[in-house]
């Protein structure tokens, strides 16, 4: 079914709609974490999605401005643009060092080189099925592409296939890819716009998930290194801040030690005092008598002027 006035399939719109939907998401994704350059990608190649699809529905239309050769060549162009940007798009995404030919060379020899070939040949021919016949080289292209993908991965991982992120990347890499392969087949045996849609836009938006997903762990994990960071910090200030109110505590309490004249045995028992510890305890730890215990507090309590325990721990300072 065609969405009125256009020969656009209402297939072709619902995948427009979804990956406008998800542009925005990466926009917005985008506006959050300006620094986060890998986004960008992903942000470009929906937009190529979204212009192949636009263009692919509603492209070629005789109620449309432009003659039937102009259109054909644009709407080949835009399906052209998306395989050329994948290898630059996996290249750097998921960097897959051993791409770097196939996202700098290889797409302007094999794609955009019979992509100028198609138009000469429709130009000269006039015949666009006579021009399909170019597309042969991309297909055969595409094909080592897919092996040097796979050989990219494995480098990646070190030949460790077993790993489950390899397994995920190369799945989704090959998904998203063999449509764009066959792509020529469908064209040839005339299959229609909405198995074409469907097979090469499912692809892409796997591959397009799969990033995602790795994004949002990324952003899972900064925030869990975040959150350990914060309590770490947290501890090291209570301890600095313990440390601090104790050596406050030290420094005024010698301070106000000298101001009242205490000696050292008075400072001894003071301290005793300030843990807590009962008049035969600080007999015992300083092998004197309570009798002598209890005078020696006595003569602390006059030299400051108190009455008890608290108001002498107080007057100190501690």
């Amino acid at each position: 079914m065609l969405v009125p006035g256009t020969q656009m399939h209402f297939v072709t719109l619902g995948f427009i709609c979804l990956e406008l939907a998800v542009l925005f998401y990466l926009l917005f994704h985008r506006l959050a974490r300006p620094d986060d350059k890998i986004s960008f990608l992903d942000v470009f190649l929906i937009c190529l999605l979204i212009i192949y699809n636009v263009t692919g529905g509603l492209l070629p239309d005789p109620a449309l401005p432009g003659s039937y050769f102009v259109q054909n060549c644009i709407a080949y162009a835009t399906g052209f643009m998306t395989p050329c940007y994948f290898p630059y798009y996996v290249y750097k995404a998921f960097g897959l060092e051993k791409m770097k030919f196939h996202a700098y060379r290889g797409v302007f020899y094999f794609l955009i080189g019979p992509y100028l070939l198609f138009v000469t040949v429709f130009a000269i021919s006039g015949k666009l099925e006579t021009a399909k016949n170019v597309l042969g080289l991309p297909v055969v292209y595409a094909i080592w592409f897919i092996y040097s993908m796979i050989k990219a991965v494995r480098y990646k991982y070190r030949n460790n296939m077993s790993d489950i992120r390899s397994q995920a990347e190369i799945t989704a890499m090959f998904l998203s890819l063999v449509p764009w392969v066959g792509l020529p087949v469908i064209d040839f045996f005339n299959l229609g716009q909405v198995v074409e849609v469907t097979i090469t836009n499912t692809g892409f938006l796997i591959l397009i998930g799969l990033h995602m997903k790795r994004i949002v762990e990324q952003i899972k994990s900064e925030h869990l290194q975040a959150i350990t960071y914060n309590e770490r910090l947290l501890q090291e200030v209570e301890k600095r801040t313990k440390e601090l109110v104790g050596t406050g505590r030290e420094e005024r309490f010698k301070k106000n030690c000298e101001l009242y004249q205490l000696t050292r045995r008075e400072k001894e028992i003071v301290r005793f005092i300030w843990n807590g510890n009962t008049h035969k305890q600080i007999a015992e730890s300083l092998f004197i008598s309570e009798r002598t215990v209890a005078k020696h507090v006595q003569n602390v309590f006059e030299k400051v002027q108190v009455s008890n325990r608290v108001e002498l721990l107080h007057k100190l300072g501690i």
